[in-house]
């Protein structure tokens, strides 16, 4: 943010413990821009993680980028922008129109007098990249520094939530949450709290295990908590702890016992004390001291990010500052260290956000989490986060397509649209994830750019075998009015289901398919269902163990 004064740090590429993360940056951008949100996700559907990136903050109506992962690395300027500009918050990605393609919202903060750039917005990706221009915006205005995707009603899409007002420039306002309808959100929020304050964090989290999504934001001097009960969200705070100005919130288990922690990076500008700070779970409730953890000798802290990088099990965590160093916090079976295990300072970093992901693929381990349904709307939260790849989701042994479920990759929990009837693990979610994780860092200096270090431990895949995955589904024709052919990549033979759902995730049709070891198969849909009767024209979706979804339009014949 503007005015803010450098402060030295000499820790460059000191390694202080067994954090296997280098000396000095793998990859460095060379966009020149005031970089602020980040957020992994396969934008383009190649199987690797692209990086999305908000620009322009407090200083300049700036243009959106992604930087595309090619082989495990990423590229050093950015061959996707934004067609529309603004000074541009945080970022936060998911599938918002249930088609399985990540999509990206983004948060616009100001100041700004033109009431086409004060609105939050969404990209919508299209099939391998993100539309250049919002293909959603908000009606109504607000100053917002962050925003974050969560399915808080429970009706298995994602809505979305922003923290409004600006603790820097003394702006109060009311948080706020646009519903999504359609595919898209309503333009007006259908949700907002009671309390005008002037908050700069917002996440979605099921603090207390019980199925449903709780609001936070970070405000200035504390962080305040909205209850949701079972879909149905507080308007004012039951849980408040002192925080400092609170820039950015992150959710982590770090002692492993089942209940996520909040992790806190409160800055010292405006004369808050400053740190990190780590707000134990006790069983549902966050206690409300915190435990405080410093960057070096004098800090601005302004993110914190949650990521296990030496594959033991316990997450780390990394935080950084302005004009501050970008650490790690090392986790040793529960117990974090009062001191950073691994720094890196470059002259010219303003850090902004923190993420963490397995950037080159090199140690992913695949999973597969099993459930018990009981014909309720909740939550289903994965024994592992943050999750890379989501491979396929069954219910009663039949996979269900995107248009069935939404989920959130950073917080690890999937939620359905229609809630999977009563059995003894029934729901059974294949998912590859990363306990030796890559960490990239947004910065807000123009020069050099955003930062990525490779984890440097040895490559292994350990844990089950992966799902059998097959390359891709296909359609031709497509749109089509009599019959279209779904053809299915080499998987290894033997026998194959094809499952036709339509646009609510119902499943209409299942459709065998025999064919020889290593080769390729292909199935014929004539656009009835299972009883033989003519569908009704629409986006209808065919999906196979571990495939990406093809989408299948039928038109009137």
């Amino acid at each position: 943010m503007l005015r803010r004064i450098p402060i030295l740090f000499g820790l460059a590429g000191l390694c202080l413990a067994q954090v296997p993360l280098p000396s000095s940056p793998d990859w460095t951008s060379s966009d020149n821009d005031f970089s602020t949100g980040g957020a992994f996700a396969d934008i383009n559907g190649d199987g690797r993680l692209d990086l999305c990136v908000s620009n322009g903050n407090d200083m300049a109506n700036d243009r959106n980028a992604v930087y595309l992962n090619s082989g495990g690395a990423l590229e050093t300027v950015a061959s996707w922008r934004s067609q529309d500009r603004g000074m541009f918050g945080h970022c936060y990605a998911g599938d918002v129109d249930n088609d399985g393609r990540p999509d990206l919202a983004v948060a616009c903060l100001g100041p700004d007098t033109s009431a086409s750039r004060l609105v939050a917005r969404v990209y919508r990706n299209s099939g391998t990249a993100l539309d250049s221009t919002p293909a959603w915006r908000a009606a109504d205005r607000h100053s917002s520094f962050d925003c974050c995707l969560g399915d808080f009603d429970l009706d298995g899409d994602l809505d979305l939530a922003i923290s409004t007002g600006d603790a820097y420039r003394g702006e109060r306002d009311a948080p706020v949450i646009y519903r999504s309808s359609g595919g898209s959100f309503d333009t007006l929020p259908c949700w907002t709290g009671a309390v005008d304050t002037a908050a700069d964090a917002v996440r979605f989290c099921d603090i207390d295990n019980d199925g449903d999504l709780d609001l936070f934001l970070g405000q200035r001097r504390k962080v305040t908590m909205y209850r949701n009960d079972n879909g149905v969200l507080d308007t004012v705070p039951s849980w408040s702890a002192r925080a400092g100005w609170a820039l950015r919130l992150a959710f982590g288990d770090f002692d492993r016992d089942g209940w996520p922690d909040l992790a806190v990076a409160s800055n010292g500008q405006l004369g808050d004390e400053n740190g990190v700070r780590v707000f134990r779970n006790l069983a549902g409730q966050l206690d409300t001291a915190a435990c405080r953890f410093l960057l070096g000798n004098e800090d601005r802290t302004s993110c914190v990010a949650w990521g296990d990088v030496d594959g033991d099990g316990f997450p780390e965590l990394a935080a950084g500052g302005w004009w501050e160093p970008l650490v790690v916090f090392e986790n040793d079976s529960g117990t974090l260290g009062s001191s950073p295990a691994w720094s890196w300072y470059g002259g010219q970093l303003v850090c902004e956000t923190a993420a963490w992901a397995d950037v080159d693929n090199s140690h992913l381990d695949s999973r597969s989490d099993r459930f018990s349904g009981d014909g309720t709307r909740r939550l289903f939260s994965l024994s592992r986060a943050p999750v890379q790849f989501l491979d396929s989701v069954l219910v009663e042994g039949a996979a269900v397509p995107p248009a069935g479920w939404c989920w959130d990759p950073l917080g690890g929990w999937l939620s359905f649209a229609e809630p999977p009837p009563p059995g003894t693990e029934n729901v059974t979610l294949h998912y590859r994830h990363s306990e030796q994780l890559d960490l990239c860092v947004t910065n807000w200096e123009q020069a050099p750019g955003n930062h990525l270090f490779l984890n440097n431990s040895p490559s292994a895949v350990t844990g089950p075998p992966a799902p059998p995955r097959l390359a891709r589904l296909d359609a031709r024709p497509n749109p089509f009015t009599g019959t279209t052919t779904i053809s299915l990549q080499p998987a290894g033979g033997g026998p194959e289901r094809v499952a036709i759902h339509d646009a609510a995730g119902r499943l209409v049709r299942v459709l065998a398919v025999s064919r020889e070891p290593s080769a390729a198969g292909s199935v014929q849909w004539d656009g009835r269902d299972d009883t033989g009767r003519h569908l009704a024209p629409g986006a209808y979706f065919a999906t196979a163990l571990g495939s990406r979804p093809a989408r299948l339009v039928l038109t009137r014949r």
